[in-house]
């Protein structure tokens, strides 16, 4: 496997619900817990990392997000993202600070450090470069529009390599699995339902739209007959093949999926399941080596799927947190007890008496011994003991203070 840098921590402040936040990655991370504690925040503050790689982030940022309107938690002065990155002998730490101008957030200040060197700092329109940065050819105007980081990655290796990571962060909401008969406006015009114009990708789009493509992309692999087994064994073993043919017209695509018995069903034809299944399969199949993932993350996996199936998608997930990090949100008990190390991957979130999120793994001995008992974690929340295996988080002083 190539070395490629991973994601190992996190951090937020200032984000709604998320006040003083610190997310260490493991190789699976299971958020569970209640409606509105925050594990939707946690979610769009990784989408917020990802887009700071764009070159209109700010824009981003304000029309897609809320600004501060939405965002920016009440009696906060700012929020504040944060990120660490290493490989297998370097490590990096990426911080910025957003602050409210209006109803809209703009930057004010961003670092890059490089284990205890600073690459650059940037306080407001002001920006100092360390020598490793300044060695190369210096960049234009730093627009209010977007990072310092984005400005820079094209003449620095190291810049460039935080900017790949966050780049590389991909997430996932629930899949665009609505038929027609939903009627006009609830269905979105570019969904999994609906034919591809053909062009190359190594992703899954957000929603699933460009799901032909992505199995166009994957049949044109050496290891396509790999794919098509994990299909089988994940979806239907009665599937003979899943084809992307042209569309009579010319210059599309569309997905159809061949069952021994049934016979050709094309997209619009499948059931929400089905289409939900093959979607995962997709995205934890396809990686592109040139743009590596640094972290995925997936909303509600178990979303449209029968219990039986939950375990298969748990296994795949798995598999791909081999290579980078996980995250999930779940409110499937059955997800929980399929985990082959909960101990280590399950996250509980909560809020404190000031309405602030806080995290807690389990206690790794308190579990084992209430899983003589019970059948995972799942079953241990069903009976309204979770809370007995997830310890209180000891104070800790606010990080970037």
């Amino acid at each position: 496997m190539p070395n490629r840098d991973r994601i190992v921590r996190v951090r937020f402040s200032g984000l709604r619900t998320a006040a003083d936040v610190q997310l260490d990655c493991e190789p699976m991370n299971v958020l569970i817990g209640p409606n509105g504690v925050g594990k939707s925040t946690l979610i769009e503050g990784l989408e917020i990392l990802h887009k700071i790689a764009s070159s209109d982030f700010v824009r981003a940022l304000n029309d897609e997000h809320g600004g501060s309107t939405r965002l920016l938690r009440h009696g906060a002065p700012n929020v504040r993202l944060g990120v660490d990155l290493c490989d297998d002998s370097t490590s990096m730490s990426y911080d910025i600070i957003l602050v409210p101008r209006g109803g809209s957030l703009i930057i004010e200040y961003e670092t890059l450090m490089s284990s205890d060197e600073i690459l650059l700092a940037r306080d407001g329109a002001k920006l100092v470069l360390g020598t490793g940065v300044a060695q190369g050819s210096q960049p234009g105007p730093i627009t209010a529009k977007m990072s310092a980081l984005t400005a820079l990655s094209m003449v620095s290796p190291d810049v460039r390599r935080m900017t790949a990571a966050l780049a590389g962060i991909e997430v996932h909401v629930p899949f665009a699995t609505q038929t027609r008969w939903f009627g006009p406006g609830m269905v979105p015009e570019r969904n999994m339902r609906t034919d591809n114009l053909i062009q190359a990708t190594g992703r899954v789009d957000r929603g699933g739209a460009n799901l032909a493509n992505a199995f166009h992309a994957l049949r044109n692999r050496p290891d396509w007959s790999d794919t098509l087994e994990t299909i089988k064994l994940v979806v239907d073993d009665d599937i003979t093949d899943v084809t992307t043919p042209a569309t009579a017209g010319g210059g599309n695509i569309g997905l159809v999926v061949t069952y021994r018995v049934a016979g050709s069903v094309p997209a619009f034809g499948l059931s929400d399941g089905t289409l939900a299944l093959l979607a995962l399969i997709a995205v934890t199949r396809l990686d592109d080596s040139e743009s590596p993932r640094s972290l995925l993350v997936v909303d509600e996996p178990d979303l449209h799927l029968d219990p039986g199936t939950v375990g298969q998608v748990v296994a795949l997930l798995e598999q791909c947190s081999a290579r980078q990090p996980v995250v999930i949100a779940t409110h499937s008990d059955r997800l929980l007890d399929c985990l082959s190390e909960p101990a280590r991957s399950i996250i509980l979130c909560d809020l404190d008496e000031q309405r602030r999120l806080r995290i807690r793994r389990p206690d790794r001995a308190l579990l084992e011994r209430w899983l003589d008992q019970y059948r995972g974690i799942g079953d241990l929340r069903a009976e309204g003991y979770d809370e007995l295996v997830f310890p209180l988080p000891t104070l800790r002083a606010a990080e970037n203070t």
